[in-house]
Protein backbone atom coordinates (compact mmCIF):
# COMPACT_ATOMS: atom_id res chain seq x y z
CA UNK A 1 0.00 0.00 0.00
CA UNK A 2 3.26 2.10 -0.13
CA UNK A 3 1.26 4.09 -2.92
CA UNK A 4 -1.74 5.01 -0.86
CA UNK A 5 0.48 6.77 1.99
CA UNK A 6 3.27 8.02 -0.69
CA UNK A 7 0.31 9.67 -2.77
CA UNK A 8 -1.38 11.06 0.20
CA UNK A 9 -4.65 9.19 0.10
CA UNK A 10 -3.37 7.54 3.41
CA UNK A 11 -1.50 9.33 6.41
CA UNK A 12 0.46 7.05 9.07
CA UNK A 13 -1.04 7.62 12.50
CA UNK A 14 2.59 7.95 13.84
CA UNK A 15 5.68 8.27 13.01
CA UNK A 16 6.75 5.60 10.46
CA UNK A 17 10.52 4.95 9.99
CA UNK A 18 11.57 2.96 6.61
CA UNK A 19 13.91 1.27 4.31
CA UNK A 20 13.46 -0.19 0.85
CA UNK A 21 12.37 -3.87 0.33
CA UNK A 22 11.17 -5.61 -2.34
CA UNK A 23 7.36 -4.08 -2.95
CA UNK A 24 8.30 -0.14 -2.25
CA UNK A 25 8.24 1.41 -5.82
CA UNK A 26 12.04 2.14 -6.10
CA UNK A 27 12.08 4.86 -8.92
CA UNK A 28 10.23 6.83 -6.00
CA UNK A 29 13.01 6.28 -3.33
CA UNK A 30 15.64 6.57 -5.61
CA UNK A 31 14.63 10.55 -5.52
CA UNK A 32 15.52 10.31 -1.63
CA UNK A 33 19.01 8.41 -2.04
CA UNK A 34 20.06 9.96 1.35
CA UNK A 35 16.78 9.49 2.96
CA UNK A 36 13.92 12.41 3.72
CA UNK A 37 9.98 12.78 4.18
CA UNK A 38 8.17 10.15 1.43
CA UNK A 39 4.49 11.08 2.68
CA UNK A 40 3.04 13.07 6.66
CA UNK A 41 4.60 10.69 8.97
CA UNK A 42 6.91 8.63 7.07
CA UNK A 43 10.41 9.10 6.90
CA UNK A 44 12.64 6.91 4.59
CA UNK A 45 16.20 6.04 5.83
CA UNK A 46 17.80 6.10 2.14
CA UNK A 47 19.65 3.18 0.56
CA UNK A 48 21.29 2.84 4.17
CA UNK A 49 21.41 5.42 6.82
CA UNK A 50 21.21 5.93 11.12
CA UNK A 51 18.95 8.06 12.86
CA UNK A 52 18.22 9.71 16.34
CA UNK A 53 14.78 9.90 17.52
CA UNK A 54 14.38 11.67 20.77
CA UNK A 55 11.96 12.13 23.43
CA UNK A 56 12.20 14.54 26.46
CA UNK A 57 10.86 12.77 29.21
CA UNK A 58 9.83 15.21 32.34
CA UNK A 59 10.67 14.14 35.82
CA UNK A 60 8.24 15.71 37.61
CA UNK A 61 10.06 17.47 39.63
CA UNK A 62 11.09 20.77 36.87
CA UNK A 63 13.75 18.68 35.41
CA UNK A 64 14.05 16.83 31.88
CA UNK A 65 15.72 13.98 30.75
CA UNK A 66 16.08 13.19 26.84
CA UNK A 67 15.71 9.22 26.36
CA UNK A 68 16.72 8.71 22.40
CA UNK A 69 16.75 5.50 20.12
CA UNK A 70 19.16 5.01 17.40
CA UNK A 71 17.84 3.40 14.65
CA UNK A 72 19.93 2.02 11.31
CA UNK A 73 18.60 1.02 8.27
CA UNK A 74 20.16 -0.65 5.09
CA UNK A 75 17.44 -0.74 1.92
CA UNK A 76 17.04 -3.39 -0.57
CA UNK A 77 16.56 -7.64 -0.37
CA UNK A 78 19.22 -9.68 -0.31
CA UNK A 79 20.60 -12.13 -3.25
CA UNK A 80 23.67 -14.19 -2.98
CA UNK A 81 24.16 -13.43 -7.21
CA UNK A 82 23.79 -9.63 -6.70
CA UNK A 83 25.83 -9.06 -3.78
CA UNK A 84 28.96 -8.12 -4.68
CA UNK A 85 28.16 -6.58 -7.92
CA UNK A 86 27.39 -3.43 -6.50
CA UNK A 87 24.40 -0.58 -6.87
CA UNK A 88 25.01 0.81 -10.10
CA UNK A 89 20.64 1.65 -10.31
CA UNK A 90 19.91 4.88 -11.53
CA UNK A 91 16.95 6.56 -14.11
CA UNK A 92 16.11 6.34 -16.90
CA UNK A 93 15.13 2.94 -15.50
CA UNK A 94 15.33 0.01 -18.35
CA UNK A 95 16.05 -3.88 -18.84
CA UNK A 96 19.62 -2.80 -18.42
CA UNK A 97 20.03 -0.72 -15.44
Amino acid sequence: DFHAYYSGRKVAPILTIMIGGNHESSNYLQELYYGGWVAPNIWYMGAAGVINVCKNIGTGDNSHKIATLRIAGLSGIYNSHHYSLGRFEMPPYNKGS
